[in-house]
Protein backbone atom coordinates (compact mmCIF):
# COMPACT_ATOMS: atom_id res chain seq x y z
CA UNK A 1 0.00 0.00 0.00
CA UNK A 2 1.24 3.51 -0.75
CA UNK A 3 0.56 7.05 0.34
CA UNK A 4 -2.74 8.39 -0.94
CA UNK A 5 -0.78 11.27 -2.46
CA UNK A 6 1.18 8.80 -4.57
CA UNK A 7 -1.66 6.42 -5.31
CA UNK A 8 -2.89 6.41 -8.93
CA UNK A 9 0.41 7.70 -10.31
CA UNK A 10 3.05 5.45 -8.81
CA UNK A 11 4.12 3.56 -11.88
CA UNK A 12 4.20 6.65 -14.08
CA UNK A 13 6.27 8.48 -11.48
CA UNK A 14 8.68 5.58 -11.23
CA UNK A 15 9.68 6.33 -14.79
CA UNK A 16 9.96 10.02 -13.99
CA UNK A 17 12.12 9.86 -10.90
CA UNK A 18 13.85 6.49 -10.66
CA UNK A 19 15.47 5.48 -7.39
CA UNK A 20 17.41 8.05 -5.41
CA UNK A 21 18.63 8.31 -1.87
CA UNK A 22 17.82 10.97 0.71
CA UNK A 23 21.14 12.54 1.63
CA UNK A 24 21.87 14.37 4.86
CA UNK A 25 23.58 17.74 4.83
CA UNK A 26 25.52 19.50 7.60
CA UNK A 27 23.60 21.76 9.94
CA UNK A 28 23.99 25.51 9.63
CA UNK A 29 21.78 26.39 12.61
CA UNK A 30 23.45 28.11 15.53
CA UNK A 31 21.69 27.73 18.89
CA UNK A 32 21.62 30.89 20.98
CA UNK A 33 20.66 31.60 24.57
CA UNK A 34 17.15 31.85 26.04
CA UNK A 35 15.53 29.51 23.55
CA UNK A 36 16.42 31.64 20.53
CA UNK A 37 18.04 30.25 17.40
CA UNK A 38 19.76 32.10 14.61
CA UNK A 39 19.28 30.80 11.06
CA UNK A 40 21.23 32.57 8.33
CA UNK A 41 21.04 35.85 10.27
CA UNK A 42 17.32 35.57 11.17
CA UNK A 43 16.35 35.15 14.80
CA UNK A 44 13.48 33.03 16.08
CA UNK A 45 12.18 33.66 19.58
CA UNK A 46 10.74 30.78 21.56
CA UNK A 47 10.61 27.06 20.91
CA UNK A 48 8.90 25.62 17.86
CA UNK A 49 8.17 22.02 16.97
CA UNK A 50 8.51 20.44 13.55
CA UNK A 51 6.00 17.64 12.91
CA UNK A 52 6.32 14.94 10.26
CA UNK A 53 3.81 12.23 9.39
CA UNK A 54 5.39 9.07 8.02
CA UNK A 55 4.25 6.01 6.13
CA UNK A 56 5.84 2.59 6.05
CA UNK A 57 4.54 1.53 2.66
CA UNK A 58 5.34 -2.16 3.24
CA UNK A 59 3.61 -2.37 6.61
CA UNK A 60 0.77 0.00 5.73
CA UNK A 61 1.03 2.06 8.89
CA UNK A 62 2.70 5.23 10.09
CA UNK A 63 3.53 7.59 12.93
CA UNK A 64 3.90 11.29 13.63
CA UNK A 65 7.34 12.43 14.80
CA UNK A 66 8.15 15.78 16.30
CA UNK A 67 11.43 17.67 16.57
CA UNK A 68 12.78 20.91 17.95
CA UNK A 69 12.56 22.84 14.69
CA UNK A 70 15.51 25.15 15.43
CA UNK A 71 17.56 23.22 17.97
CA UNK A 72 21.05 21.87 17.33
CA UNK A 73 19.80 18.32 17.93
CA UNK A 74 17.76 17.17 14.92
CA UNK A 75 16.71 13.83 16.44
CA UNK A 76 13.00 13.31 17.19
CA UNK A 77 11.82 14.35 20.64
CA UNK A 78 9.02 11.81 20.48
CA UNK A 79 6.38 10.21 18.30
CA UNK A 80 2.73 9.30 18.10
CA UNK A 81 1.90 5.87 16.66
CA UNK A 82 -1.28 5.63 14.59
CA UNK A 83 -3.20 2.36 14.38
CA UNK A 84 -5.28 1.32 12.58
CA UNK A 85 -4.69 3.45 9.50
CA UNK A 86 -1.96 6.00 9.03
CA UNK A 87 -1.55 9.78 9.37
CA UNK A 88 -1.89 11.40 5.94
CA UNK A 89 -1.77 15.05 7.00
CA UNK A 90 -0.59 17.35 9.78
CA UNK A 91 -0.98 21.09 10.42
CA UNK A 92 -1.05 23.49 13.38
CA UNK A 93 -3.05 26.50 14.58
CA UNK A 94 -1.96 29.84 16.05
CA UNK A 95 -1.86 28.32 19.53
CA UNK A 96 0.58 25.61 18.47
CA UNK A 97 -2.02 22.85 18.70
CA UNK A 98 -1.35 20.11 16.16
CA UNK A 99 -3.97 18.50 13.91
CA UNK A 100 -3.39 14.92 12.70
CA UNK A 101 -5.54 13.58 9.83
CA UNK A 102 -5.89 9.79 9.83
CA UNK A 103 -7.03 7.71 6.84
CA UNK A 104 -7.42 4.00 6.06
CA UNK A 105 -8.99 3.48 9.46
CA UNK A 106 -12.18 1.67 10.36
CA UNK A 107 -13.01 4.58 12.67
CA UNK A 108 -15.90 6.79 11.53
CA UNK A 109 -17.18 4.19 9.04
CA UNK A 110 -13.90 4.30 7.17
CA UNK A 111 -14.07 8.01 6.44
CA UNK A 112 -11.13 8.90 8.66
CA UNK A 113 -10.84 11.48 11.41
CA UNK A 114 -8.75 14.38 12.72
CA UNK A 115 -7.31 14.42 16.23
CA UNK A 116 -6.21 17.70 17.83
CA UNK A 117 -3.40 17.68 20.38
CA UNK A 118 -1.57 20.22 22.47
CA UNK A 119 2.02 20.91 21.29
CA UNK A 120 4.20 17.82 21.45
CA UNK A 121 1.11 15.56 21.76
CA UNK A 122 0.81 16.37 25.45
CA UNK A 123 -2.98 16.05 25.51
CA UNK A 124 -5.79 15.08 23.14
CA UNK A 125 -8.08 18.11 22.88
CA UNK A 126 -10.68 17.19 20.29
CA UNK A 127 -11.64 14.85 17.46
CA UNK A 128 -13.24 15.82 14.15
CA UNK A 129 -15.38 13.23 12.38
CA UNK A 130 -18.09 15.25 10.60
CA UNK A 131 -17.70 16.23 6.95
CA UNK A 132 -14.65 14.04 6.34
CA UNK A 133 -13.93 11.46 3.65
CA UNK A 134 -10.20 10.76 3.64
CA UNK A 135 -8.72 13.93 5.23
CA UNK A 136 -5.28 14.62 3.77
CA UNK A 137 -4.28 18.18 4.68
CA UNK A 138 -5.50 21.35 6.30
CA UNK A 139 -4.91 25.01 7.03
CA UNK A 140 -6.50 28.05 8.66
CA UNK A 141 -7.44 31.52 7.50
CA UNK A 142 -6.84 34.66 9.57
CA UNK A 143 -10.30 34.38 11.14
CA UNK A 144 -9.62 30.86 12.42
CA UNK A 145 -11.77 29.00 9.91
CA UNK A 146 -10.27 25.60 9.06
CA UNK A 147 -10.03 24.20 5.53
CA UNK A 148 -9.56 20.43 5.17
CA UNK A 149 -8.67 18.66 1.92
CA UNK A 150 -10.36 15.27 1.45
CA UNK A 151 -9.10 12.58 -0.89
CA UNK A 152 -12.62 11.29 -1.63
CA UNK A 153 -12.49 8.29 0.70
CA UNK A 154 -9.79 5.72 1.23
CA UNK A 155 -9.45 1.96 1.46
CA UNK A 156 -6.49 -0.36 2.07
CA UNK A 157 -5.97 -0.83 -1.65
CA UNK A 158 -4.49 1.05 -4.58
CA UNK A 159 -7.85 2.53 -5.54
CA UNK A 160 -9.78 5.52 -4.26
CA UNK A 161 -13.21 4.88 -2.82
CA UNK A 162 -16.15 7.20 -2.37
CA UNK A 163 -18.34 6.40 0.59
CA UNK A 164 -22.01 6.64 -0.32
CA UNK A 165 -23.40 6.19 3.19
CA UNK A 166 -22.38 4.39 6.39
CA UNK A 167 -21.77 0.73 5.73
CA UNK A 168 -21.77 1.06 1.94
CA UNK A 169 -19.16 2.39 -0.46
CA UNK A 170 -19.02 2.80 -4.19
CA UNK A 171 -15.87 2.14 -6.16
CA UNK A 172 -14.82 5.23 -8.06
CA UNK A 173 -13.58 4.37 -11.54
CA UNK A 174 -13.11 7.17 -14.07
CA UNK A 175 -13.60 10.04 -11.64
CA UNK A 176 -13.75 10.72 -7.92
CA UNK A 177 -15.26 13.39 -5.73
CA UNK A 178 -12.56 14.89 -3.56
CA UNK A 179 -13.36 18.18 -1.88
CA UNK A 180 -12.41 20.78 0.73
CA UNK A 181 -14.54 21.07 3.87
CA UNK A 182 -14.66 24.47 5.60
CA UNK A 183 -15.14 24.54 9.37
CA UNK A 184 -16.08 27.82 11.09
CA UNK A 185 -13.75 28.79 13.93
CA UNK A 186 -14.40 26.62 16.97
CA UNK A 187 -16.86 24.32 15.19
CA UNK A 188 -16.52 20.62 14.34
CA UNK A 189 -19.20 20.60 11.63
CA UNK A 190 -18.44 22.07 8.18
CA UNK A 191 -20.47 25.04 6.99
CA UNK A 192 -19.45 24.81 3.32
CA UNK A 193 -17.68 22.61 0.77
CA UNK A 194 -15.50 23.31 -2.27
CA UNK A 195 -15.86 20.63 -4.92
CA UNK A 196 -15.72 20.98 -8.71
CA UNK A 197 -13.38 20.48 -10.55
CA UNK A 198 -11.48 18.57 -7.83
CA UNK A 199 -10.78 14.90 -8.48
CA UNK A 200 -8.70 13.99 -5.41
CA UNK A 201 -7.84 16.82 -3.00
CA UNK A 202 -4.29 16.19 -1.81
CA UNK A 203 -3.53 19.42 0.05
CA UNK A 204 -4.88 22.94 0.56
CA UNK A 205 -3.36 26.41 1.11
CA UNK A 206 -4.75 29.94 1.33
CA UNK A 207 -3.29 33.24 0.19
CA UNK A 208 -3.71 36.52 2.10
CA UNK A 209 -6.93 37.28 0.20
CA UNK A 210 -8.48 33.95 1.31
CA UNK A 211 -8.30 32.47 -2.17
CA UNK A 212 -8.10 28.68 -1.78
CA UNK A 213 -5.52 26.61 -3.68
CA UNK A 214 -6.03 22.85 -3.79
CA UNK A 215 -3.48 20.30 -5.01
CA UNK A 216 -5.50 18.02 -7.27
CA UNK A 217 -4.62 14.44 -8.19
CA UNK A 218 -6.29 14.27 -11.59
CA UNK A 219 -5.89 10.51 -11.86
CA UNK A 220 -3.73 11.05 -14.95
CA UNK A 221 -0.10 11.89 -15.68
CA UNK A 222 -0.52 15.64 -15.12
CA UNK A 223 -1.69 16.70 -11.67
CA UNK A 224 -2.68 20.33 -11.18
CA UNK A 225 -3.72 23.01 -8.70
CA UNK A 226 -7.31 24.30 -8.49
CA UNK A 227 -8.00 27.84 -7.28
CA UNK A 228 -11.27 28.86 -5.63
CA UNK A 229 -11.61 32.64 -5.47
CA UNK A 230 -12.57 33.77 -1.97
CA UNK A 231 -16.18 32.85 -1.31
CA UNK A 232 -16.76 31.52 -4.82
CA UNK A 233 -17.23 28.19 -6.56
CA UNK A 234 -16.56 26.34 -8.85
CA UNK A 235 -12.82 26.55 -8.94
CA UNK A 236 -10.49 27.11 -11.87
CA UNK A 237 -7.32 25.22 -12.81
CA UNK A 238 -4.31 27.46 -12.19
CA UNK A 239 -2.60 28.23 -15.53
CA UNK A 240 1.03 27.32 -14.95
CA UNK A 241 3.63 27.47 -17.72
CA UNK A 242 6.97 25.77 -18.12
CA UNK A 243 6.15 22.71 -16.01
CA UNK A 244 6.77 19.10 -17.11
CA UNK A 245 3.96 17.50 -19.11
CA UNK A 246 4.16 14.48 -16.81
CA UNK A 247 3.95 15.93 -13.34
CA UNK A 248 3.07 14.98 -9.80
CA UNK A 249 2.20 17.85 -7.46
CA UNK A 250 2.70 16.86 -3.86
CA UNK A 251 1.99 19.91 -1.71
CA UNK A 252 1.40 23.65 -1.75
CA UNK A 253 2.07 26.56 0.59
CA UNK A 254 2.63 30.32 0.55
CA UNK A 255 5.97 31.86 1.43
CA UNK A 256 6.29 35.04 3.56
CA UNK A 257 6.30 37.23 0.40
CA UNK A 258 2.97 35.79 -0.74
CA UNK A 259 4.37 33.59 -3.52
CA UNK A 260 2.59 30.31 -4.22
CA UNK A 261 4.98 27.41 -3.58
CA UNK A 262 4.31 23.93 -4.96
CA UNK A 263 6.32 20.73 -5.17
CA UNK A 264 6.45 19.39 -8.73
CA UNK A 265 8.19 16.06 -9.33
CA UNK A 266 11.66 16.50 -7.76
CA UNK A 267 11.59 20.30 -7.49
CA UNK A 268 9.95 23.00 -5.39
CA UNK A 269 8.72 25.88 -7.57
CA UNK A 270 7.88 29.47 -6.61
CA UNK A 271 5.16 31.55 -8.32
CA UNK A 272 5.08 35.20 -7.14
CA UNK A 273 1.92 35.83 -9.21
CA UNK A 274 0.25 32.52 -8.29
CA UNK A 275 0.38 31.40 -11.94
CA UNK A 276 2.57 31.47 -15.04
CA UNK A 277 6.21 30.37 -15.00
CA UNK A 278 8.08 29.68 -11.75
CA UNK A 279 10.40 32.52 -10.78
CA UNK A 280 12.81 30.07 -9.17
CA UNK A 281 13.08 26.45 -8.12
CA UNK A 282 14.76 24.42 -5.39
CA UNK A 283 16.19 21.05 -6.36
CA UNK A 284 19.14 20.45 -4.00
CA UNK A 285 18.07 17.95 -1.35
CA UNK A 286 14.62 17.54 -2.91
CA UNK A 287 13.69 13.98 -3.83
CA UNK A 288 9.89 14.00 -3.86
CA UNK A 289 8.52 16.68 -1.53
CA UNK A 290 5.26 15.30 -0.17
CA UNK A 291 4.96 18.08 2.44
CA UNK A 292 5.79 21.80 2.70
CA UNK A 293 5.62 24.12 5.69
CA UNK A 294 7.13 27.47 6.66
CA UNK A 295 8.62 28.32 10.03
CA UNK A 296 8.16 31.73 11.68
CA UNK A 297 11.47 33.00 10.30
CA UNK A 298 10.68 32.00 6.72
CA UNK A 299 12.57 28.71 6.79
CA UNK A 300 10.98 26.23 4.38
CA UNK A 301 10.67 22.67 5.69
CA UNK A 302 10.14 20.01 3.01
CA UNK A 303 9.29 16.37 3.66
CA UNK A 304 10.74 13.86 1.18
CA UNK A 305 9.13 10.56 0.25
CA UNK A 306 11.28 8.39 -2.03
CA UNK A 307 8.61 5.75 -2.39
CA UNK A 308 10.54 3.30 -4.58
CA UNK A 309 13.01 2.65 -1.76
CA UNK A 310 10.40 3.53 0.90
CA UNK A 311 12.67 6.15 2.47
CA UNK A 312 12.37 9.78 3.45
CA UNK A 313 13.57 12.72 5.50
CA UNK A 314 12.86 16.40 6.13
CA UNK A 315 15.13 19.16 4.82
CA UNK A 316 15.19 22.80 5.91
CA UNK A 317 15.92 25.73 3.58
CA UNK A 318 16.69 29.00 5.42
CA UNK A 319 15.34 32.16 3.77
CA UNK A 320 17.08 32.73 0.43
CA UNK A 321 18.99 29.43 0.54
CA UNK A 322 19.31 27.22 -2.53
CA UNK A 323 20.40 24.13 -0.59
CA UNK A 324 19.23 22.61 2.70
CA UNK A 325 21.01 23.76 5.83
CA UNK A 326 19.65 20.96 7.97
CA UNK A 327 18.23 17.44 7.67
CA UNK A 328 15.87 15.62 10.05
CA UNK A 329 15.85 11.85 9.87
CA UNK A 330 12.91 9.46 10.17
CA UNK A 331 13.20 5.73 10.92
CA UNK A 332 14.44 3.43 8.21
CA UNK A 333 11.66 2.16 5.95
CA UNK A 334 9.50 5.29 6.29
CA UNK A 335 8.66 8.08 3.87
CA UNK A 336 7.51 11.54 4.95
CA UNK A 337 3.94 12.27 3.89
CA UNK A 338 3.42 15.77 5.35
CA UNK A 339 5.10 18.33 7.63
CA UNK A 340 4.05 21.24 9.83
CA UNK A 341 5.64 23.75 12.19
CA UNK A 342 3.94 24.98 15.36
CA UNK A 343 4.84 26.91 18.48
CA UNK A 344 5.54 25.08 21.73
CA UNK A 345 4.00 26.39 24.94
Amino acid sequence: MMSNRLRAAAFALGALFGASACQSTPSALVPLQNGTTQTSGTRVTGKHYLYATTLDWNAGNGSVYYYDAYDKNSSPRGSLAITPGFPDGVWSDVHGNVYVAVVNSSTNNGRGYINVYTPGFGKLLNTYTQGLDGPSGGTFDAAGNMYVANLCGTSPSESCYVFARPGQRLHATSSTTGYVAIYPAGKTQPSAYLTSPINIAVNVALDKSKNVFVVNNTGGIAWNVVEFAAGKSPGQIVPFRGLPKQRWVGADAFDPTGALVISVNSAIDFFPHERGKPARSLTNGVVVADGLSYGPDGTLFAGNYEYISNEGNIVAFPPGATAPARTYAVPYGNGVVSVAVGGAR
